[in-house]
């Protein structure tokens, strides 16, 4: 009675160790991974870099997993757990020693290690102790804290980072690993507890080479989803919805609350079910909710499925892991195995992703794409469901599957191909390429003889607009505009000569329309989420806001700004200037004509004519098409950034186009398209011109020949300009 008395306590001690300490590590890491974009993006380290510290994180994890597995088989799961402890909590040093971004991502690289010891060992211990009729419901468990962890993370990271120091995100990442640690070192006993599950029942079902790779090959399909989701979700929601602030970043973490909500459900309603029926259930269900995503661009639309998918993850994860737990008495092993898969998933589903924009030129098809991969990848399981449960021989089980996949491949292929064919409709010697710059998706349509060199000046292009893009940035301190913001009071900086004529351009235009255009507002707008703040601290800056208080020495190619707090926002101009530059490298590569667009602003040049629209501002709809040769259309309106705030006067609309005047979001216009004869100049007079109204913005274009715009008031009243096209 003692011993099975203290195989009780060891086992609750085991419990709570791996429980706590699996949550510590993965709030630690969350805390991290969220902070170390928005640092990289503060430093402007190239898009490359970043992708190399993610993908150096998902490698280590692959790589450290089985071998971890390994370790916990031979000596159970105390000491693997301790040492990953031990590496976490010394992580954040390397950048007390060396501190620079370069350390950061070293520290990236070390919470792979951790990751791939905590989660697999964690796993294995569970399916060691935990009698089989409840492994279901304490995966939930575990899945559950892993994902509250992976939710409160971000949300922690965000808080510790803003103030724009990495310091207080090292502290809490090692808080989370001491935390973790100490729940190791004090909790959980010794010896080969992820052994132990040799005594555990397990049920008759076959454990033989097929059904591994039923197992792994569904647990990566599912990965792949959740992979390519984390990657593109986001920039399909923002084209789908615009920047509509905090409503994006709901509809994001949507998919994992539903997970967090549906866990406890799962664990409760079916922790005795058929795992590889409900395994097969819940995968199937977040396929066909990813399929659905792609089509979607209503936020009701986007939440349901969000939601579904969430709710599939949930129904499949507890149980896929308690499946796997079945296929040998060595859960080290097993669940080595199973995170070198759901890696491998995570690793393949942003390059199919990649894959499938770059052939649509669209998002919506990613996702499509994904969940068809994720159902064919779980035929293999559906064989073993149909033998195991419904007794169908494995040639009727294989037929059946395999009509099934040929019906996923056809149907859905069909679909895809459609889109792919209405994308690539265009006459002999038209050319589509489609990435990601500027913080938007862009799409260049090129027209060229040849093939190859369409191919090339598209690489080159998208890559000097992300170079311009990293100079004209106020978040990259080591840019032209980053460096002169944070000399502000102090001194003359020489920005690159591209910069200055740029900021030269930009008083210009602060000149011609009175302040309305005003880069200076940098004081107000390089503050995240600016147009959230109080109108009294906004106010507070607004001696800050003086384009008069900019020196440019022409001589030098230096610029000043005079008082510390102000600072350049080229945002209302930048992107147009890019696109310009843009356009002048392919007509340089031998480009005859084509189209540039980013987030909405075109650039069109040669001897072809171009349809554009103009989306209207309060519906789902474009307003008008008119035709364009050799002519920019940029817009400016009120539904790009914004959030609704309810006040004594009832919901207010607060956005990002900021009245220097006032210092309040601009209430003259919701909507504005300008049209001129390069984007530079469509992009600043749109700004401007949305500040400024129809009446006082009309007579501000009549200092600019071959320009027109249109107006959309507060009242949905359209104005235009004689010359706009039609």
């Amino acid at each position: 009675m003692n011993m099975a008395f203290d195989d009780r306590i060891r086992r609750k001690r085991l419990l709570i160790s791996v429980l706590l300490s699996g949550f510590f590590a993965t709030l630690g890491v969350g805390v991290f991974s969220f902070a170390l974009p928005l640092a990289s993006l503060d430093a402007r380290i190239g898009g490359a870099w970043l992708g190399t510290g993610f993908a150096g994180f998902y490698f280590m994890r692959l790589l450290v997993a089985p071998l971890a597995g390994l370790w916990a088989d031979r000596q159970g799961a105390r000491r693997p757990l301790l040492a990953a402890s031990a590496l976490g909590v010394s992580a954040p040093l390397i950048y007390l020693v060396h501190p620079s971004m370069a350390a950061l991502y070293a520290t990236q690289f070390l919470l792979g290690m951790v990751s791939g010891v905590f989660r697999p060992v964690g796993m294995a211990a569970l399916g060691g102790m935990v009698q089989r009729e409840r492994l279901s419901y304490w995966f939930a468990v575990h899945a559950l804290l892993f994902n509250l962890a992976m939710v409160i993370g971000p949300l922690a990271g965000s808080a510790l980072y803003q103030n724009r120091r990495v310091e207080p995100v090292l502290i809490g990442l090692g808080v989370c690993m001491v935390a973790a640690l100490l729940a190791v070192a004090l909790c959980m006993p010794g010896g080969r507890m992820a052994s132990c599950a040799q005594s555990v029942p397990k049920h008759d079902a076959p454990t033989g080479a097929w059904s591994w790779f039923a197992v792994l090959l569904a647990v990566a399909g599912r990965t792949l989803g959740l992979g390519l989701v984390a990657t593109f979700y986001p920039i399909h929601l923002a084209m789908a919805l615009g920047h509509k602030g905090l409503v994006l970043g709901g509809l994001f973490v949507l998919p994992s609350l539903a997970v967090c909500f549906g866990l406890p459900l799962v664990a409760r309603f079916f922790g005795g079910g058929c795992r590889a029926s409900l395994t097969l259930a819940g995968m199937s269900v977040s396929a066909l909710c990813l399929f659905a995503l792609g089509e979607s661009d209503e936020p009701l639309r986007l939440a349901l499925f969000g939601i579904g998918m969430g709710l599939g993850s949930a129904l499949s994860v507890p149980s896929s892991m308690a499946l796997a737990s079945d296929l040998s008495p060595r859960q080290g092993r097993v669940f080595g195995a199973a995170h070198v898969a759901s890696g491998l998933g995570f690793v393949l589903g942003p390059l199919l992703g990649g894959v499938v924009v770059q052939t649509t030129h669209q998002v919506g098809p990613v996702f499509q794409a994904a969940a068809l991969a994720s159902l064919i990848c779980c035929l293999p399981l559906l064989v073993r469901v149909l033998m195991d449960r419904f007794h169908y021989s494995r040639v009727a089980a294989l037929c059946l599957a395999g009509i099934c996949g040929l019906g996923l491949a056809g149907v859905g292929g069909a679909m895809i191909q459609g889109r792919v064919q209405g994308a690539e409709s265009y006459p002999a010697g038209f050319h589509r390429y489609t990435d990601v710059a500027m913080g938007t998706v862009v799409n260049l349509t090129l027209v060229s003889d040849s093939r190859r060199n369409a191919d090339l000046a598209a690489r080159r292009c998208i890559a000097l607009m992300r170079e311009l893009q990293a100079d004209y940035d106020h978040r990259n301190p080591e840019g032209s505009v980053g460096r002169i913001n944070g000399a502000a009071g102090r001194g003359w900086i020489q920005p690159t000569p591209r910069a200055f004529a740029l900021i030269r351009r930009s008083m210009g235009f602060a000149h011609a329309s009175g302040g309305a255009f005003d880069p200076t507002i940098g004081a107000l707008t390089t503050t995240p989420f600016y147009y959230m703040m109080d109108g009294v601290i906004a106010r507070s800056r607004q001696g800050l806001v003086d384009f008069r208080q900019v020196r440019l020495e022409e001589g030098n190619g230096r610029v000043r700004l005079e008082r510390q707090g102000m600072a350049l926002d080229l945002g209302g101009i930048a992107k147009g200037a890019i696109i310009d530059a843009a356009v002048r490298l392919l007509q340089a590569q031998g480009v005859s004509a084509g189209m540039v667009a980013a987030g909405g602003d075109f650039r069109a040049f040669g001897d072809r004519d171009w349809t554009v629209g103009i989306r209207h501002p309060r519906a789902e709809a474009i307003h008008r098409t008119f035709t364009v040769r050799d002519q920019a259309v940029c817009g400016s309106g009120d539904y790009e950034q914004f959030l609704v705030r309810e006040d004594d006067a009832g919901a207010v609309l607060r956005h990002h186009i900021i009245d220097p005047a006032t210092m309040e979001p601009a209430g003259a216009s919701i909507g504005v398209t300008v049209v001129a004869d390069n984007a530079e100049t469509a992009d600043a007079l749109a700004t401007a011109l949305f500040v400024m109204g129809h009446e006082e913005g009309a007579a501000l274009l009549e200092r600019y020949p071959g320009t027109a715009a249109l107006w959309f008031g507060p009242d949905l009243s359209v104005v235009e300009t004689p010359g706009f096209p039609r």
